[in-house]
């Protein structure tokens, strides 16, 4: 009998241990510290070029009492109220600084929320965990001001919270839809689905309410503005703007590039200058139109030429996944040592070995998680509600990174499927292994070269392809 017992035992399989508050705190703090290992060098900065700029022109106008390009609403303003406190606490020089630690911490918390959320249904959460914030498109989403990394945050805790509060959940859809405008589509789709079925029809009204609760007064303000806008400068512009806009009104303007363009990244070449720079001017007719009728204008370029719309899409889809299979530490290994940096995004390298071998390990993960619905529906529904966005839009390798931690979650859970019982063998030494180069490389001077199209004064244009070269230490 005691054999028996013993037999049943450990035939049984180990569950995962009970989510620690100590574990969670070591995972944050090790996040935040490989981080801000890579960002002691300002080369970081190269490799992530996105909206950052425009979000500390914004704090900065914020802090001031002043308002930034009339106070036309381009971008969801929550990053810009993030990083406005930032003005008063530390000198102009130092503002970048500070916002780039803001981002680092902002990805440390989200490592900890994901650890909540995945310890009770994985064994290995916590190693998983601590590997993550070595991959080089997750250190990148520290080295600017971006819209991304507190985006995941919040979807974060949207997951961790569940279905408890919806009270509470409701204010985060808000704040979410005020960190990417595509979120009030994400969010009117989910709330039609909750009021579809019986059983959710309550918590989707509290939850609905709530982020209109939140959203309200930013619109209300905005249309104030808008109306202003349009009263001041009646006599020029083609055509009044909008002033109903739940978020932003970039959306049509990219919604129309991204369809009329020649190329599929980031471009206003379609856009004429105005005054003698590349600001936008809904007083110039054409920059007008793009705004007040960018939707309009892109379903016509897509119902025109529905051949040249699914070769793009195609194209779009397939560059957006490079964002799912970055290399490892600040050196981006195994990769190799030349970087592209598209228009407004992060910059990549191609190793085609590592990643087919990478996105086989994917697929591995998919099949050893395959118990676990809840877990691979939300990973893969985030997966292709990023995608559609990219294919509507521009194919942002960033926009990409806020669905990374489930693409690292199944090559993770792929090489366990391989290693089985040695994983925290193998996969701890892997991760000491990384540690360490971080640690001991990543905190010395890196110097890469820069190639692209420079502007009147030599400096390179950020808003054009730019290549990296790593250069040889000396």
């Amino acid at each position: 009998m005691p054999r028996k017992s013993g037999r049943k035992k450990s035939a049984r399989p180990e569950a995962p241990p009970a989510p620690s508050w100590r574990v969670a705190a070591a995972v944050c703090a090790w996040g935040l510290a490989a981080h801000l290992v890579f960002l002691r060098d300002n080369s970081a900065t190269a490799f992530f070029v996105g909206d950052g700029l425009y979000f500390l022109q914004q704090a900065r106008h914020l802090a001031a009492g002043t308002a930034l390009d009339a106070g036309l609403p381009y971008h969801p303003p929550l990053v810009g109220w993030l990083l406005a406190p930032l003005w008063w606490m530390v000198a102009p020089a130092r503002v970048l600084l500070a916002a780039k630690a803001l981002m680092a911490v902002v990805n440390a918390a989200t490592y900890l929320l994901l650890y909540l959320l995945l310890a009770p249904r994985l064994r290995h959460a916590a190693l998983f965990l601590l590997l993550a914030p070595l991959c080089f498109g997750e250190l990148m989403l520290s080295a600017t001001p971006n819209s991304e990394a507190v985006y995941r945050l919040l979807l974060a805790a949207l997951l961790l919270l569940g279905k408890r509060w919806p009270a509470a959940g409701g204010v985060l859809h808000g704040l979410a839809a005020l960190t990417r405008a595509e979120h009030v589509a994400a969010g009117l789709a989910l709330l039609v689905y909750g009021l579809a079925r019986r059983p959710h029809r309550r918590f989707a009204a509290v939850t609905g309410a709530a982020a209109v609760a939140v959203l309200l007064p930013y619109t209300a303000a905005t249309a104030v503005d808008l109306r202003a806008y349009n009263e001041r400068h009646a006599a020029t512009l083609p055509e009044p703007l909008p002033t109903v806009v739940p978020v932003s009104f970039y959306g049509p303007l990219n919604f129309a590039l991204a369809h009329t363009e020649e190329g599929i990244h980031f471009s206003r070449r379609r856009l004429p200058p105005s005054g003698g720079d590349a600001t936008l001017d809904p007083n110039h007719g054409v920059h007008n139109a793009y705004v007040v009728h960018g939707y309009r204008i892109g379903l016509e370029a897509i119902v025109d030429a529905p051949g040249r719309f699914l070769g793009r899409s195609w194209r779009k889809a397939v560059h957006s996944l490079s964002a799912l299979v970055y290399g490892w530490t600040w050196r981006d290994l195994p990769k190799g040592d030349t970087w592209v940096r598209q228009p407004v995004d992060m910059a990549y390298a191609r190793a085609p070995w590592y990643e087919v071998a990478a996105g086989l390990l994917m697929v591995l993960g998919a099949w050893r998680l395959r118990r676990d619905r809840w877990l691979l529906g939300v990973g893969f529904a985030l997966v292709a509600y990023r995608l559609a966005v990219n294919v509507a839009f521009f194919p942002y390798l960033r926009s990409m990174m806020i669905a990374a931690p489930f693409a690292l979650l199944l090559l993770f859970s792929g090489l366990e499927w391989l290693l089985r019982r040695y994983t925290p063998h193998v996969v701890g030494a892997l991760w000491v292994g990384l540690a360490l180069f971080q640690l001991t490389t990543g905190l010395g001077e890196r110097r890469f070269l820069q190639q692209g199209e420079r502007d009147a004064q030599g400096a390179i244009l950020d808003d054009r392809p730019v290549v990296l070269t790593a250069a040889p230490r000396h």
